[in-house]
């Protein structure tokens, strides 16, 4: 049976005295004395301020007479939370553990208070509570409305002047610890304290953001206000200045059209901070429409003492604007002097520039492209306040190529790709002479050189000439000597391919001198 009261002592202890700690609890901390002093009615004059004694309070013998303490408590934390609940606790060192002790609001003291200088005794705030148990013995006192106007008031602090509920006797001094006790069971603990219970009000979400994906998160948001779709993923960060005490945060998002009515709204899941999300559901928006949304966040802690959750809220956000654009652009327009479409253009190796129009479509802000064979795989371009925009490419095989291009509009929609085909044109093929060895005529003999002159045959450009006999090595000459000597080993029909390369490094077509060694 003892085992049992001694456990419901310790709870009870746990209770009044110590900070709960259930899951979601509110938050709590807990500050010491500043400043502290008794006073004797034995010594009328004498101060005892910031002593090294304990806490003297009501009548006694040894020291004889009437003792009253005080003491500046902090309430600063205070400042900036929603109070719940506040404590006043004191530890008993020796004397009668019974609720005989009046805790008093007083005015503020200093080394000069004495018994005949006291501070002025305001408020009563009652005997309290006493628990007693693990030979230990604590007072506390519920002072949160008292803490809750002090910090109305910008207060930094509280005094509070402790004193027997009679002082004429029986003679019952109590004297109180000012220190740190260090407990074989309750551990290591400050006295006096204040023990506060509050919670603190979130601030307003910052980053309210339109996410382009499902993705709740720092990825893609338009830096227009035009989205492309009719479930934006809505999302803003939000700070728990409470984390540490395990409160749970979420974000509740209101949207409305144009003209300020709401239309619905939805709460984030409860979590810690960090962005939270949330999807408008199908259905409630319509493409080309305008709209707004704003945010708040509202936390979640437990009431002390119960099971009750509470929830406060921050001011919401301002209204955030949005239009609903999920028509995709038209075709663009693709056009270029130097590579028409669907001709032969420009030498390959030259640089081209291609212009893109939109065409129908009064809302692109960029193209995408891409050329095959051989052009970059992909690119954008920014159009400029007409929606045009160009690009210089540059082929680089002389087959036929294909640039697909697609219109970009303001919230991100690509239209369909269209296809423009050119070929890019290539030099002809060099004319080739020789006295020797007449093209297509016999000539010289087996072992007998022959000079080869080549010549631009209105290519652009040549700065060389690259040739090889039969399957013979590939050699080459420079244009500005573009004659060569070729000695054939053999007798019979032999060729010899030609080509020119241009100052860029392509070849042009290959020419085929046919000629028979005697």
């Amino acid at each position: 049976m003892k085992r049992v009261l001694a456990l419901l002592c310790a709870f009870f202890v746990t209770l009044v005295i110590m900070p709960p700690t259930p899951a979601h609890a509110s938050a709590s901390t807990s500050t010491v004395k500043l400043a502290w002093t008794y006073v004797a009615q034995a010594d009328p004059k004498a101060s005892h301020w910031n002593s090294a004694d304990g806490a003297l309070v009501g009548t006694g013998v040894q020291p004889p007479g009437v003792f009253r303490s005080f003491f500046r408590m902090d309430i600063s934390p205070m400042h900036g939370k929603k109070l719940l609940h506040a404590t006043f606790s004191g530890y008993l060192k020796s004397g009668a553990c019974d609720p005989t002790v009046e805790l008093w609001a007083t005015g503020q003291i200093g080394p000069e208070t004495t018994w005949r200088n006291q501070p002025a005794w305001k408020r009563n705030l009652g005997t309290g509570t006493v628990a007693d148990g693990f030979d230990s013995c604590f007072f506390g006192w519920r002072i949160g409305d008292l803490v809750r106007d002090a910090v109305a008031r910008g207060e930094r602090h509280l005094t509070f002047g402790m004193r027997a509920a009679s002082e004429v006797g029986p003679r019952n001094l109590r004297v109180f610890e000012t220190d740190q006790v260090n407990h074989p069971y309750w551990g290591r603990f400050d006295t006096p304290a204040l023990r506060f219970w509050y919670n603190t009000v979130p601030e307003v979400p910052t980053d309210p953001a339109i996410s382009l994906d499902d993705f709740c998160g720092p990825g893609s948001r338009p830096a227009t206000k035009f989205v492309p779709t009719t479930t934006p993923t809505l999302g803003a960060e939000v700070v728990n200045a409470d984390r540490q005490h395990g409160d749970q945060m979420s974000a509740r998002f209101e949207w409305a059209d144009s003209s300020g009515t709401v239309l619905g709204s939805a709460t984030s899941y409860p979590q810690q901070e960090g962005r939270h999300c949330t999807e408008v559901p199908e259905g409630l928006l319509v493409d080309g429409q305008t709209y707004q949304w704003r945010v708040r966040a509202e936390d979640h802690y437990q009431e002390p003492e119960t099971l009750e959750m509470l929830s406060d809220v921050s001011d919401w956000t301002a209204w955030q604007e949005f239009t609903v654009d999920v028509t995709r652009p038209m075709l663009p327009v693709i056009a270029s002097e130097t590579y028409p479409a669907n001709a032969t253009g420009g030498l390959v190796g030259t640089s081209g520039v291609f212009t893109f129009a939109p065409g129908e479509s009064t809302d692109v802000v960029s193209y995408k492209y891409r050329l095959t064979p051989g052009g970059p795989l992909a690119g954008q371009v920014t159009a400029d306040a007409e929606g045009r925009a160009s690009v210089s490419l540059t082929p680089t095989v002389s087959f036929r190529h294909t640039l697909y291009v697609a219109a970009v509009d303001r919230a991100g929609n690509a239209g369909p790709e269209r296809a423009y085909s050119f070929t890019p044109g290539r030099n002809p093929a060099p004319s080739v002479v020789s006295t020797v060895y007449p093209e297509n005529t016999p000539g010289g003999g087996a072992g007998v050189p022959g000079e080869f002159t080549f010549s631009p045959n209105g290519a652009q450009d040549v700065v060389a000439y690259g040739y090889r006999l039969d399957s013979g090595e590939t050699l080459q000459t420079s244009a500005d000597t573009p004659t060569v000597t070729i000695t054939p080993e053999s007798a019979g029909p032999h060729t010899l391919s030609v080509w020119s390369i241009d100052a860029r490094g392509y070849l042009s077509w290959a020419r085929d001198y046919d000629f028979m060694v005697n």
